[in-house]
């Protein structure tokens, strides 16, 4: 299920639409999860008062949205989400998810967003110095780019905004297409590249990782060892996903490593595209002493 990021001026009814998207998808028996600053208990005037500020709820925007993106579960986020360098990153999200991704953008003239804004409820307004920080930094999404594309544009103050809306909820939820938008397109699947992929553990601490997987293995036939009263371990579990590892003969430590010293010079220089994770390591360390040992 796709990413769905809202952008617009302050007070221009991005709320609305959110809220309209999760309860058509929730209504349809489809998972949806809504991210804001209300979500994450974020007070805004607090929030964008500064840089540092802003630049710390933008993190804890985009982490929330990492943490939740999964292939079965529409990910809502309503916030302001002004710099088109920001909406590239969540974009970079989805395409790292191998999920869907879109723009929203409420176009509203300032002036109206002004007035609606006066008119919230004083504790939920945005402040003047906030507002106008906001509307002057906008960067209005562009269709062409790949990371605001595909782009819904829908005018809140426009006398026909409840079509737009169920329109727009309609092709963001993949029943159908919006008529007469410009820069809509279908909400296809992003590929992972390399760029966007989560590193190997080769290109990050290799070294450290496959010495602790290890480790881990040895421990486990000392273990074993230890309780078969010195004698051969026979076999010894080493976890889910992983088989026995089965020894007729009781190793020593220092032969065991001895055997880690090899593996780890033999993982680092030549097994290192094959080790993924710390779980690789250690099944391939299980495998490379079942074959030397027996």
């Amino acid at each position: 299920m796709p990413l769905v990021v809202l952008c617009g001026h302050p007070s221009s009814a991005k709320s609305t639409v959110a809220s309209a998207i999760e309860q058509h998808l929730r209504s349809q028996g489809h998972a949806a999860i809504l991210i804001s600053e209300d979500t994450l208990h974020q007070e805004r005037n607090v929030a964008y008062k500064d840089s540092t500020s802003e630049k710390r709820l933008r993190g804890g925007l985009k982490a929330t949205a990492d943490r939740s993106l999964s292939k079965h579960t529409t990910v809502i986020l309503d916030s302001v989400n002004a710099i088109k360098g920001y909406r590239y990153e969540l974009w970079c999200l989805a395409r790292a998810a191998g999920t869907r991704y879109c723009v929203v953008h409420c176009d509203v003239p300032i002036k109206t967003a002004q007035e609606w804004n006066l008119a919230r409820d004083p504790a939920q307004a945005y402040s003047q110095a906030v507002f106008d920080d906001l509307t002057s930094r906008f960067e209005r999404p562009d269709g062409r780019n790949r990371w605001d594309k595909p782009l819904y544009t829908i005018h809140p103050a426009s006398e026909d905004f409840s079509t737009q809306l169920q329109e727009t909820i309609l092709a963001v939820t993949g029943t159908s297409e919006v008529k007469g938008n410009a820069h809509a397109a279908s909400v296809s699947e992003l590929v992972p590249t390399s760029a966007t992929s989560n590193p190997s553990l080769s290109a990050t601490n290799l070294l450290h990782e496959v010495d602790k997987a290890a480790q881990e293995v040895i421990s486990a036939v000392n273990d074993a060892q230890t309780a078969a009263a010195g004698g051969p371990a026979g076999q010894v579990s080493l976890g889910p996903g992983i088989d026995p590892l089965v020894l007729q003969e009781q190793v020593t430590m220092p032969e065991l490593r001895r055997h880690k010293r090899a593996f780890l010079k033999l993982a680092t220089q030549i097994h290192h595209s094959r080790v993924q994770s710390a779980q690789d390591a250690k099944r391939m360390f299980a495998d490379y002493l079942q074959t030397t040992l027996n």
